[in-house]
């Protein structure tokens, strides 16, 4: 299974949680490394039977033991595939694992079996999610780059091609009409005989049903500009780590064949130098 992972995960994890935080509105509250919040920290100290302390002290060591029991064997991440499980323990991080679980299962319900489309579905639905909370305004451009580069990142991690994702993604963004996208024309249509008949109270409906497509539409729009960037920095990455891996083989047969070479100047010299020896131990003694 995806258990040789987990180091990967963690490593994606603690670069976006970054370091301590204490940040206004955030209902997780004061955070240290990690995105460890305090109130998880003091549970953590207090079944261990040590005494509480200041969440921005937390060490190394116990957030990895905090991740390894309160977030990746809840969502039994050793039995994941490769990139599910990344999907999957980030949410957790973000939403706690029982949420992170239900999205899963609800993804596998809904015919997402595949790592590539399990990803695309869990990353889809997180962002859905995050949007409906009510700091979303103030945490949107944040948390739309995390999903984005998780979805990215998890595609990496199992093998899915990043090329046909980005294209499409990017053939997505630039559709002037995206799929399931309610727009603000077809319910202002659709709703025009209810405003003739009921009046104000139906022209209150047109205008809050048209600000609500308006919305979702940016929405959308924003949210698959967010993923065409995310992937696009994967592709970068992928193809700048395939050259490098390129040039350090060349660099390495180079190495070799110019080694190779002076091995056999040396067997050259030592076979001359031993002939020589043999004539001069043939050759008549003075």
């Amino acid at each position: 299974m995806a258990h040789d992972n987990y180091p990967a995960c963690v490593a994606f994890v603690r670069k976006q949680e970054g370091g301590n935080t204490d940040t206004p509105g955030d209902r997780g509250g004061r955070t240290g490394r990690g995105g460890i919040t305090h109130t998880t920290y003091d549970a953590y100290r207090d079944k261990k039977g040590l005494p509480r302390q200041d969440v921005f002290l937390i060490g190394d060591a116990e957030i990895a033991e905090i991740y390894a029991i309160g977030y990746w064997q809840p969502i039994r991440g050793d039995d994941l595939a490769t990139g599910v499980d990344l999907c999957i323990f980030d949410y957790a991080i973000n939403s706690g694992p029982a949420k992170a679980n239900w999205e899963r299962l609800q993804a596998i319900a809904g015919g997402a079996k595949d790592p590539a489309p399990l990803i695309h579905k869990i990353c889809a639905d997180r962002l859905s999610f995050m949007h409906s909370l009510g700091s979303w305004s103030r945490f949107s451009a944040g948390w739309g780059r995390r999903v984005a580069q998780c979805e990215a990142t998890a595609l990496v991690m199992a093998g899915a091609p990043l090329e046909p994702a980005l294209q499409a993604a990017i053939a997505k963004k630039g559709s002037k009409a995206p799929a399931r996208t309610i727009t603000a024309g077809a319910v202002a249509a659709g709703s025009a005989h209810h405003y003739l008949i009921g009046g104000a109270w139906a022209l209150a409906a047109i205008i809050g049903f048209v600000v609500l497509a308006s919305a979702i539409t940016a929405f959308n729009t924003w949210r698959q500009g967010a993923r065409v960037d995310a992937l696009s920095d994967a592709v970068a990455r992928m193809k700048a780590t395939q050259a490098a891996a390129l040039a350090a083989k060349t660099a390495a047969g180079v190495q070799a064949d110019l080694k190779a070479k002076a091995i056999s100047a040396e067997q050259a010299e030592l076979d001359a130098a031993k002939a020589a020896i043999a004539n001069a131990e043939m050759s008549p003694s003075k």
